[in-house]
């Protein structure tokens, strides 16, 4: 396909989706949920008190475990893959030079 001809392919998708998001504002309103539906759906999705909130904030010792912990486990994972890496590595590399 030629540069021009690209050109003018990607002009005419953005004029295609120009036309086509002109026309789905027109056809698509926005819909309102029914008032007791929104009603059920706050009371089911509470928020905690505030005490608790600023509790869980203020308490650092599970998040640096939570840390600790994922870092810790991703630098075992990555010392393992090298491990096997290099040993099968050497490997093939061994058999190739027999």
């Amino acid at each position: 396909m030629s540069p021009q001809r690209a050109k003018r392919s990607k002009a005419d998708q953005q004029v295609g989706l120009s036309d086509l998001e002109t026309r789905l504002a027109r056809v698509l309103q926005p819909v309102r949920p029914p008032a007791d539906l929104a009603q059920r759906l706050r009371e089911r999705i509470s928020l905690p008190p505030r005490r608790l909130m600023t509790r869980r904030l203020v308490s650092w010792k599970p998040f640096f475990l939570v840390v600790g912990g994922t870092l810790s486990g991703l630098a075992l994972i990555l010392t393992v893959a090298r491990a096997l890496y290099y040993l099968f590595w050497r490997h093939l590399h061994a058999d190739q030079r027999a």
